[in-house]
């Protein structure tokens, strides 16, 4: 198939020194290829550079050692090698096709053609490759669909799916991104075979869910999170129904308090207080110690009023971190559909965020004197401490003691 080639030597202009050196090393024999071409096209940030080449692993590696550039074999299997350069890592794959795909792995086969490794590729928008000099190669059309904000699979939706299953989850993480509507053989492809999606690994799912979730698209991510609902993808991936109406909360009104949530937080959003501390949803997310010790805070604190901060002050004053206690409120606002009053969401917001602890005006020798030691001692000072923090720490030594009486 005769490829569309269009110049764009602009794009090399922007290109950092590392990248240029890697394709002075290797000449006309490689490209860049996916996901950095279609953002350098769109004029966004770059973090990531792929190299596609004609050359085989073993001659990538001599290639980079000939010239002094730190190679490591992450994935000779797949034809990849990872070039290091300043610290820098940019991953280098020979052209390959994937054969006997079975929707999880597939059995790759070197070519040397560029056309037969864009053909094993997901969208598009993903199968376009620029040389040194700035020519765009396009093989199926990408850059028209770029233009007309499309993601469409390369050829039939359904046998792209069938190769890797992930790709159901992908279609709905770049038509966020990247699309202004769904497109329908896609999405009608991505419904038929949605049950497949329980054969993939937890962590693929969770790190493509993260990505989708933490979108700044925030209008077609609740599009998107609709019709997956409706159509049932959701309740394949997640054992608890998502809390859509709570999600819109949030997403209004993180944009008015001007943060950025975590994805735990997120993910705490549209799930079921009750089901915040659930083993399966655990397991579901693949969540780290760290966030199941989150996760059980919330569902524990989740009763908390959003009218009042007093609850959310003591459990500051009870050591808990600050930005965990701020994350909480949030939550509980966003969770509960009758606190609808931004302008004392966004008061108490404040106060919290910039609420500093007091020093606690009793110490042990003040009760010492009093005769109190021991257990005793200790039970007299939680007992103040309670009582301090439930006055808004505004109780003095003299009124503690005084109450000790």
């Amino acid at each position: 198939m005769k490829p569309k080639v269009a110049s764009h030597p602009e794009l090399t202009k922007k290109l950092p020194i590392e990248v240029q050196t890697i394709f002075k090393v290797f000449g006309d024999e490689i490209r860049l290829v996916g996901g950095c071409v279609r953002d350098l096209l769109l004029q966004k940030e770059l973090n990531d550079f792929d190299f596609a080449t004609k050359k085989l692993p073993h001659e990538t590696i001599a290639i980079l050692e000939k010239n002094a550039i730190k190679a490591v074999p992450t994935g000779v299997k797949f034809g990849t090698i990872t070039a290091v350069i300043n610290h820098k890592n940019f991953e280098i794959t020979t052209l390959r096709q994937d054969n006997e795909t079975d929707g999880r792995h597939c059995n790759p086969q070197f070519v040397d053609d560029f056309y037969f490794d864009a053909a094993r590729r997901d969208f598009t928008v993903n199968a376009l490759y620029l040389d040194a000099e700035g020519l765009v190669t396009d093989y199926f059309d990408g850059i028209s669909d770029l233009k007309a904000q499309k993601i469409r699979f390369i050829g039939v939706a359904q046998n792209r799916i069938e190769e890797d299953y992930l790709r159901i989850l992908r279609f709905f993480r770049f038509s966020c991104e990247y699309a202004k509507s769904l497109d329908n053989e896609g999405l009608q492809a991505c419904i038929a075979q949605k049950e497949n999606l329980q054969k993939l690994s937890r962590e693929r799912i969770r790190a493509e869910f993260r990505k989708m979730l933490m979108s700044k698209n925030h209008n077609n991510l609740l599009a998107i999170l609709h019709v997956m609902q409706k159509e049932k993808i959701a309740s394949v991936i997640f054992s608890s129904e998502l809390d859509l109406k709570a999600f819109e909360n949030f997403i209004d009104w993180e944009k008015k308090l001007q943060i950025s949530a975590n994805f735990i937080v997120k993910f705490a959003t549209i799930l079921t207080v009750n089901n915040y501390n659930n083993s399966q949803i655990f397991r579901e997310i693949c969540a780290t110690n760290a966030e199941k010790k989150q996760l059980e805070f919330f569902a524990i604190n989740h009763h908390q009023t959003c009218e009042e901060i007093k609850p959310y002050k003591a459990l500051i004053a009870d050591f808990v971190p600050q930005n965990l206690v701020l994350e909480l409120y949030f939550l509980n606002c966003v969770k509960n559909g009758q606190f609808t009053d931004f302008e004392k969401l966004q008061k108490n917001y404040s106060e919290l965020q910039n609420f500093v602890l007091p020093q606690f005006p009793v110490v042990s020798q003040d009760l010492s004197e009093k005769g109190y030691a021991g257990k005793d001692l200790g039970a007299a000072l939680k007992k103040l401490k309670d009582l301090w923090v439930a006055s808004d720490f505004i109780l003095q030594k003299s009124d503690l003691i005084n109450m000790l009486k």
